[in-house]
């Protein structure tokens, strides 16, 4: 088994400083414990090129760190770089490559111009769908108006994700949006891609977390909470939106979730928590029926009753998700682990989840272009 042993985050949000000094800031404090220990780095970023003009980010943040013999690689997969990322960390461990692994997921993504941002990170679909002017945001809002027209949630109903999850980033003091906002601020907010408004979007984001990623048999050595990783899952999916049967249900998530599930031996109902991938209010919805939490086109039903709150049945983005929390993208999927082993051992502050003892996060790629989905358990 391989186990998550600590995690620490840099503040998400707009941050002054350069990349070298976010990812520093939730490296360092792990380095200074475990520096002696970790014997292969593992960076999850997008975006580094496009964004700062710096190729080969690893090798340059290992030797900002001081940490120059130690091997390393970088994982790009657009917003799912996090999940993969942990995914490598976990199979470097697992095989034997590598005892104690330090994952660092950093983005700085802020002082563009939104369009510069949008266009950049739409650069992901393919070329003819490209061409024909669609973005992330505009996506959703398709995938918005499909869902309204197939399962009759009210337009209030869906805007409540936003609500939630300002709820719980204001909770979350690394969180970059730090707020809370009712639902007529929400519905009454300005329009990016119809129906859907400002505050059912992420913000563009600056940010770092860092974990610790080593064996069962290391973890009690590094202190006296740890957080098992017992159940994997990777999925592909089809790039071109075009050419997808449903666009109210997404296929990788599915597929990714189901693996995750049956490695681990658990079912969505055994779940405890969640952290799900909530770029757009409408994506946590379908990915919470996706994942086999809720049935087909009752999501929506789950969050109006209270289900998914903090004190509900089921707790889905506690940490305000990408929509409060904010979304570096090569942060968000190893922040969505970091979560998961704060609220199983305690450590999630006003957010904090009682008898919370298991966990499932899933990191997207795209607009599903291909998922990754772990289950944690307390070690």
């Amino acid at each position: 088994m391989v186990s998550i042993a600590a995690a620490n985050f840099a503040r998400f949000g707009k941050r002054e400083e350069d990349i070298f000094s976010i990812a520093s800031e939730s490296a360092l404090p792990l380095l200074d414990k475990f520096r002696d220990s970790i014997d292969f780095v593992v960076v999850s970023n997008s975006y580094s090129g496009e964004f700062n003009d710096i190729s080969g980010l690893n090798n340059l943040l290992t030797t900002h760190l001081g940490m120059d013999s130690v091997p390393s690689l970088r994982v790009d997969n657009t917003s799912g770089s996090g999940g993969s990322a942990v995914l490598v960390a976990k199979s470097l461990v697992a095989s034997g490559e590598a005892q104690n692994v330090l994952v660092i997921g950093a983005e700085k993504m802020t002082g563009y111009p939104t369009k510069r941002s949008t266009r950049i990170i739409a650069s992901l679909l393919p070329p003819e769908e490209r061409r024909g002017g669609p973005s992330l945001p505009s996506l959703a809002a398709f995938m918005t108006r499909s869902y309204i027209r197939e399962f009759s949630p009210t337009r209030e109903s869906i805007a409540r994700v936003a609500v939630k999850n300002h709820h719980n980033g204001s909770l979350n003091p690394y969180a970059h949006f730090q707020a809370e906002v009712t639902l007529e601020k929400v519905m009454t907010s300005k329009v990016i891609a119809d129906p859907l408004r400002i505050f059912e979007y992420c913000p563009v984001s600056d940010g770092a977390v860092s974990l610790l990623v080593t064996s069962d048999d290391n973890a009690a050595s590094f202190g006296s909470k740890a957080v098992r990783i017992t159940g994997t899952g990777a999925s592909s999916g089809v790039s071109s939106i075009t050419s997808r049967e449903s666009l109210v249900s997404i296929d990788s998530v599915k597929e990714s979730a189901v693996k995750a599930f049956r490695s681990a031996g658990k079912t969505p109902g055994d779940m405890d928590i969640a952290e799900l991938h909530d770029m757009a209010s409408i994506l946590e919805i379908v990915e919470s029926e996706d994942v086999g939490f809720f049935r087909k086109g009752e999501g929506w039903k789950a969050l109006e009753s209270g289900e998914t709150t903090i004190e509900g049945r089921l707790p889905i983005n506690t940490s305000g998700g990408l929509n409060s929390k904010g979304h570096p993208i090569g942060a968000s999927g190893v922040a969505q682990s970091a979560e998961i082993f704060l609220q199983l051992t305690g450590q999630a502050g006003k957010r904090q989840v009682k008898n919370a003892s298991t966990g499932f996060s899933v990191s997207m790629a795209g607009f599903g272009n291909n998922s990754t989905s772990f289950v944690y358990e307390v070690a």
